[in-house]
């Protein structure tokens, strides 16, 4: 046998591994905030999405689910799973388009409930006040972005969450064309729930004035779990 062929093919292995372990050492890096921090090993999921479009709402005043004939947003029993929960966190990002004829006012809620079938009942994590929509509109995008966290977790129906957000139109909406969950002057909404049950999330919207040119449809819905 040749041992020095040998040896020889082993120097070059370990030299094409050393090189390749510096390239991948030298190879730029994303900013820390796009890698995340990695102090638990763990980053954002996304547990949902969906861009088709949901049943139009027109006609209406009384609050009505937005998500009509989407999948629904499952939250499984036990999302917040151990005392180091707190601060766990559920992320919703949603965007629609509305149409409108003079200045008719939209309010926004966010619900979880344990049934599938919508009712603008169970638990309120959040909703805007009457926002006036820009007039003579068709068709106008508007986007939707909340953020859900934990509180406080206990046993039964003792678990709270703090949910706020904000609704942009640009050309949606009224000036000042953003708004807020809370609205202005009103504390954010403290809603308790048990971790041990499975709830459906649920964008739901009421509307001032009932008219056929009054309407508002949900076009993506995206949810994500946070460490």
């Amino acid at each position: 046998m040749n041992f020095r062929l040998t040896n020889r093919d082993s120097l070059l292995r370990r030299e094409a591994q050393l090189y390749d372990a510096y390239r991948r050492a030298a190879a730029p890096k994303p900013p820390l905030k796009e890698r995340g921090s990695f102090l638990t090993g763990t980053s954002a999921e996304l547990l949902y999405a969906n861009g088709n479009v949901a049943t139009q709402l027109n006609t209406f005043t009384a609050e009505d689910n937005l998500q009509k004939t989407l999948p629904p947003v499952i939250i499984p029993a036990g999302f917040f799973y151990n005392l180091a929960a707190a601060g766990k966190a559920l992320k919703v990002k949603a965007a629609g388009r509305l149409g409108t004829t003079a200045s008719p006012t939209f309010t926004f809620s966010l619900r979880l409930l344990t049934t599938v079938a919508w009712s603008a009942a169970g638990i309120l994590l959040g909703t805007t006040g009457a926002i006036t929509a820009g007039a003579t509109k068709t068709l106008s995008p508007w986007f939707l972005d909340l953020d859900i966290i934990l509180t406080a977790l206990s046993t039964a129906a003792a678990s709270s969450a703090k949910t706020m957000g904000m609704l942009e139109g640009p050309s949606s909406l009224a000036s000042p064309f953003g708004f807020t969950i809370p609205a202005d002057n009103t504390s954010p909404t403290i809603a308790t729930l048990d971790n041990s049950l499975t709830y459906y999330l649920y964008l739901s919207v009421a509307c001032g004035t009932s008219n056929a040119l009054n309407l508002i449809q949900l076009e993506m819905l995206k949810v994500y779990g946070e460490n």
